[in-house]
């Protein structure tokens, strides 16, 4: 036999794979639910908050060459914010990374299918499809939340605020493929339990 075929697969998601994966995820996971705890003591200290994302009038010839079209996305220190309002743009950063800790239990326990060599299983279907609906659903609705807070602090606080939506179609993009991955593995799933009835 050829050293290929009686090699050790190199690409092949091993123990050591996971751990990395998982530390990896959950690294991530820190990192997201850092930010708003960041924020709240923020204005828990000084009771301002900073928006992202606020259109700002800009002169057409800002740029010193041709015309600005569009709107900048400016970072705006807001003082004196209420506990109202930081507590509605709290909420969708809060449901933002409550969605990210359910997502990363699911992968988790996922993953340790999938290092113990048995990754076509019902349970994976269902928590990759909960993985996919999260993606869909949770950014849109947060990104809809942090819309309508940064308004009503800006109108708060006498600036003229519309609604202004920041939302990256990645997410559905995302989403979508995961969904197409959990078809796949229900699929493996269904094979498998067909294969195991023969036996």
């Amino acid at each position: 036999m050829s050293s290929t075929s009686t090699g050790r697969d190199r690409m092949r998601f091993d123990r050591s794979d996971t751990i990395a994966t998982q530390l990896i995820l959950w690294l991530l996971v820190g990192a997201s639910a850092a930010y708003p705890a960041f924020v709240a003591i923020d204005w828990i200290l000084r009771r301002q908050v900073t928006l992202t994302g606020v259109p700002v009038e800009t002169a057409e010839d800002a740029a010193g060459a041709g015309r600005v079209l569009n709107p900048v996305g400016a970072e705006v220190l807001v003082d004196d914010v209420g506990a109202g309002h930081f507590a509605l743009l709290l909420v969708g950063s809060l449901l933002t990374v409550a969605a990210a800790v359910w997502a990363a239990i699911l992968l988790t326990r996922f993953l340790g299918n999938l290092a113990d060599g048995e990754p076509f299983v019902p349970a994976n279907v269902t928590r990759l499809r909960i993985v996919a609906a999260l993606l869909l659903v949770v950014p849109l609705v947060a990104s809809v939340v942090i819309a309508i807070a940064r308004a009503e602090i800006l109108e708060a606080a006498g600036a003229e605020a519309g609604f202004a939506l920041s939302f990256s179609l990645g997410w559905i993009a995302a989403g979508l493929l995961v969904a197409a991955i959990a078809q796949a593995f229900a699929t493996g799933t269904r094979l498998r339990s067909d294969v195991d009835g023969l036996v």
